[in-house]
């Protein structure tokens, strides 16, 4: 059987915390540049705004990638010998989807993901 090259999707399972963190503070910084008491330029707000929209999308679209990629690989990885994963890994590629919207998620699917990358390459004795 031909090794499963789908675990590099998997990989950049963190970048979703990271875009999640950069969302919430733009939405902070948009939202003290918008109130109507401070004296931030115009361009300081739309600036604030598009790091925010773009960095929550980002999010989306790499949990999404590794969600596809976790699929991938537990179905590329059946009916192996050394490690054949259970179709139930994929629920924490959900978990980590909805992650990048509702952040306290991420507590559950970080180290969900990052123990099947372990668990694969103990299992593989390959990444």
């Amino acid at each position: 059987m031909a090794a499963s090259t789908w675990w590099y999707g998997i990989v950049p399972f963190p970048v979703v915390v990271l875009t999640t963190v950069i969302t919430r503070v733009a939405f902070r910084a948009f939202v003290a540049a918008t109130h109507p008491s401070t004296d931030a330029p115009l361009g300081a707000g739309v600036a604030w705004f598009v790091l925010q929209t773009l960095s929550f999308w980002m999010g989306i679209l790499v949990a999404v990638v590794v969600l596809g990629c976790l699929l991938a690989d537990c179905r590329a990885l059946s009916g192996n010998e050394a490690w054949s994963p259970s179709s139930w890994w994929g629920v924490a590629g959900v978990v980590h989807l909805g992650g990048a919207v509702f952040p306290k998620l991420l507590l559950l699917s970080v180290p969900a993901l990052a123990a099947y990358l372990y668990r694969r390459h103990v299992r593989l004795g390959r990444p």
